[in-house]
Formats: C-alpha cells, sequence, structure tokens
C-alpha cells in the first residue's frame, strides 16, 4: 500500500469549511488502485461546500462501485477518458442544482485529482487548486485556470507580481459554472519514492516554492509537516480554508 494522509483546516477568515478531500485505495488482481482528490468549493454562503462535498461523494461512489465493476480491466487510458466524462458530468449537474436553488447564480468547485493503477498515473485538473510531484529530484506542477496565470504565461506579468496581483483569485474554469469544462490531464509513471501533494491555493499561497518541496517521510512525519505548514500560513495572514492531501510512494515497492 501507498501512505497517504489528508487534512483540512477552516483557517482564520471564513464561517465554513468549503474545502473537501477523498483519498481511497484498493488492490485488486494484484495491482494497486488508488484515487486522491482535492476540492476548494465556491458560490458564497454553503453553496460552494455543496459543491465539493458532491463532487467528493460522486468521485468515491465512482471507485468504490463503477471502477471494480470492471472498468478497471479496460486499462488506464480508459480509466481516464471514463472520470473525464463523469467530471463533465458532474459540471451539468451542478450547474441544473444551481438552477434549482433560489438566489443562487451559479456554485462551483476546483478539483484536482491523482488517480494510480500500479506503476501509471495520471493527475486531472480544473481551476486553481493544485497537485505537486516530486520525482527523482525532478519537480512537477499543474497549471492554474486563473486570470493571472494566462497574464504569466503572456509575459505581461513576473512570477513575484502574479503572486501579489489582486486578481490571481479570478477563475476562467471550475466545475459548476460554466457549460463547457476544460480538464487538464498530466501521465507519468509512477516510480519508487515519488511524492504527491494536492492542496487548494489556501494551502500553497503563502508558501514559498521551497517549503513545499520538503515533505516529511513517514506518516507520522507528513502530518507533522502539515501542522506545521497550516501555523505557517495562518501567521501570515491567510484567511481561506487550507487542505491537501499526501501521497508517498514506498522507496520499494
Amino acid at each position: 500500500m501507498i501512505d497517504t494522509i489528508g487534512m483540512t483546516d477552516i483557517g482564520n477568515g471564513r464561517p465554513s469549511n468549503q474545502d473537501a478531500y477523498l483519498l481511497r485505495q484498493q488492490e485488486k488482481n494484484g495491482k494497486l488502485y488508488l484515487l486522491a482528490v482535492v476540492c476548494d468549493g465556491m458560490g458564497g454562503l454553503k453553496k460552494g461546500e455543496i459543491a465539493s462535498r458532491y463532487i467528493v461523494e460522486v468521485l468515491k461512489q465512482w471507485f468504490d462501485e463503477t471502477l471494480f465493476e470492471g472498468l478497471y480491466e479496460m486499462g488506464i487510458n480508459m480509466i481516464e477518458q471514463n472520470l473525464i466524462d463523469l467530471i463533465r458530468k458532474i459540471n451539468q449537474n451542478l450547474l441544473l442544482m444551481s438552477r434549482k436553488m433560489e438566489e443562487v447564480k451559479s456554485m462551483g468547485s476546483t478539483l484536482t485529482l491523482l488517480f494510480v493503477e500500479d506503476h501509471e498515473f495520471f493527475v486531472l485538473n480544473v481551476g486553481d487548486s493544485r497537485t505537486y510531484w516530486f520525482d527523482r529530484n525532478r519537480k512537477f506542477v499543474t497549471t492554474d485556470h486563473t486570470l493571472v496565470e494566462l497574464e504569466l504565461r503572456a509575459g505581461h506579468l513576473t512570477k513575484e507580481q502574479a503572486r501579489k496581483d489582486p486578481r490571481r483569485h479570478i477563475l476562467l474554469q471550475c466545475v459548476g459554472v460554466t457549460k463547457d469544462v476544460r480538464v487538464d490531464c498530466y501521465k507519468g509513471r509512477l516510480h519508487p519514492g515519488m511524492e504527491f501533494l494536492l492542496c487548494t491555493d489556501g494551502f500553497y499561497g503563502l508558501l514559498e516554492e521551497e517549503e513545499i518541496y520538503q515533505v516529511e517521510a513517514s506518516r507520522e512525519q507528513m502530518k507533522e509537516w502539515v501542522e506545521r505548514c497550516f501555523r505557517k500560513v495562518k501567521k501570515r495572514g491567510e484567511l481561506d480554508n487550507l487542505s491537501c492531501v499526501i501521497v508517498k510512494v514506498p522507496k520499494e515497492r
């Protein structure tokens, strides 16, 4: 089995926690399957909370039931496409749910997701929650679907300017707000010792990059590392909810 930990904190400035996360893993026919998800809901009042928890519940049901009804036998590429189709269906369902709620224009959520099948993995991402992964001294991270990220890539902002830009929370993509949703996909081989960090913008927003790439080794150390990060970002003035999931592949599998 792969070592995992998930933690969330309401933070210093929110009346409720609109983040949600999911961790599931199971062995089937000698292969390990793992699903990790982090969502950051939005929509005012408790509507963001409804959206993020709805996504997590649907994905939990998919892992516990649909995946092992035969889908797992079709290979990781079919699993990836099935999950992308499911995210699009969730998007449509959230749009319908919003229309039925009084005084709600929209509710939605970011989504970052890791799926592992034995020695392969893929990451799906919508919005500005992120998945970081570290593989043999190489570092990777998903691309935010934000206005500021677009400006950064166009060369209109520096990295430091982007971190402080007041528009940095303006999303161009999330699940449940627009008719069409673009899902970014990243794929790779799973190697011994790899680490994945899935987190909301409240978690990573006030951490320096070098702090993010310092995940500790054992499960107990991972918990202590997350708690230290929570304390750091709250002390630095972060008001948002904080959530993260860590997935650490053993050095020998």
